[in-house]
């Protein structure tokens, strides 16, 4: 008993420290509302100027609009800085009740280990921590899921690479859900689709946005594409699996998201490997109809 409370606690030692070097290595771009200025300002520019990214030609690097236009859109209705950091910190701690269920408190510790990637966007008033929740509702409801998803994409764009999975375990249906709800979505954003086309065709800074990873863009472009091949490849071969959608947010980690260090904590949005979630995968699996 003594010794794994020794293990224990040297393990949250070590993963509170690996916590604190990601928090300072984020620190520079960490403002509290940061982020949230930035969606207020695409808001006000959608519905004053017809152009959620009017703003981007004078803002910095770090704090231009890169969404789609939906999350401009609901700013009117959600930016009110007490509402929107209650959205946040409400789909945090969603989030980590869903891992708790999973597997106790000692899977928490993963969390404390991610504290700067998921701490610096819930900081800045980032949409990251709804995007997390959004996401770690498509392997858990099987209704659900594929709307979910389809939010997802249309915030970050990177999570459509969830499709994989749904090709990769048959689920056919679950993939006519998610194509139906981007139709919806993408009509209700349709007066302004030219304006986010425009805007990624004519800036190449944000087109790193969508495709190649940061870690791996480091590397080269070869790095990055066999990167994602091989990611792309086990998340499709392993998706009915235990490690199926973990291995898929690990594949759009190596594929498309500009920053990995804050979108490591997508990692969270993943039901961790339990018999738990090992007994779900079986029987959502043996519920998918036969190709």
């Amino acid at each position: 008993m003594l010794i794994r409370r020794i293990i224990w606690a040297v393990m949250v030692v070590l993963y509170g420290l690996v916590g604190l070097v990601g928090l300072a290595a984020l620190a520079p771009n960490t403002f509290v509302g940061a982020d949230l200025a930035v969606f207020q300002q695409a808001g006000s520019d959608l519905y004053s100027l017809g152009d959620p990214y009017a703003s981007n030609a004078t803002a910095h690097f770090n704090f231009q609009y890169r969404y789609p236009p939906l999350l401009a859109m609901l700013m009117p209705i959600l930016g009110w800085p007490p509402l929107w950091y209650a959205l946040l910190f409400a789909s945090t701690a969603a989030v980590f009740y869903f891992w708790y269920r999973d597997a106790g408190w000692f899977s928490l510790l993963p969390i404390v280990m991610l504290a700067g990637p998921w701490g610096q966007p819930l900081l800045n008033g980032n949409v990251q921590p709804i995007l997390m929740l959004l996401l770690a509702l498509v392997p858990r409801y099987r209704r659900v899921g594929p709307v979910s998803l389809a939010a997802a994409t249309m915030l970050k764009l990177h999570p459509a690479l969830g499709t994989l999975w749904y090709v990769g375990r048959r689920d056919w249906r679950g993939l006519g859900l998610y194509v139906g709800a981007i139709a919806v979505l993408l009509l209700v954003q349709a007066p302004w689709m030219a304006q986010f086309l425009d805007f990624y065709q004519t800036d190449s800074d944000a087109s790193i946005t969508l495709y190649r990873g940061w870690g791996l863009r480091l590397a080269g472009d070869a790095a990055w594409i066999i990167g994602s091949v091989i990611t792309g490849v086990l998340s499709w071969r392993f998706a009915a699996g235990r490690y199926g959608w973990m291995l898929n947010i690990v594949f759009q980690l190596a594929a498309l998201p500009r920053l990995l260090p804050t979108n490591l904590a997508l990692l969270l949005s993943a039901p961790l490997p339990s018999r738990r979630t090992a007994r779900q995968s079986r029987t959502q699996t043996d519920a998918t109809p036969p190709s």
